[in-house]
């Protein structure tokens, strides 16, 4: 299993796997203020994307292989 964490903060909510949120705020690109919103832990980033849509409360997470658009 993966572990995915969200944060919070004045850009926004980032979502990502617990590891790179410790590089993420190394490297600035989240705030030290920003605000742990939850964690997941998921066999996939498709299953870890669909439970942060519904934790969320947002649309149906529908991952890009899915929507019928070419990739070329």
């Amino acid at each position: 299993m993966i572990i995915f964490e969200a944060w919070e903060d004045e850009n926004g909510i980032t979502f990502t796997t617990k590891d790179n949120i410790v590089d993420f705020r190394s490297k600035s690109l989240i705030s030290n203020d920003a605000k742990f919103l939850y964690r997941i832990e998921a066999a996939s980033y498709e299953e870890a994307m669909t439970l942060h849509h519904i934790k969320m409360e947002w649309e149906p997470y529908i991952p890009l292989s899915n929507t019928g658009e070419s990739n070329d």
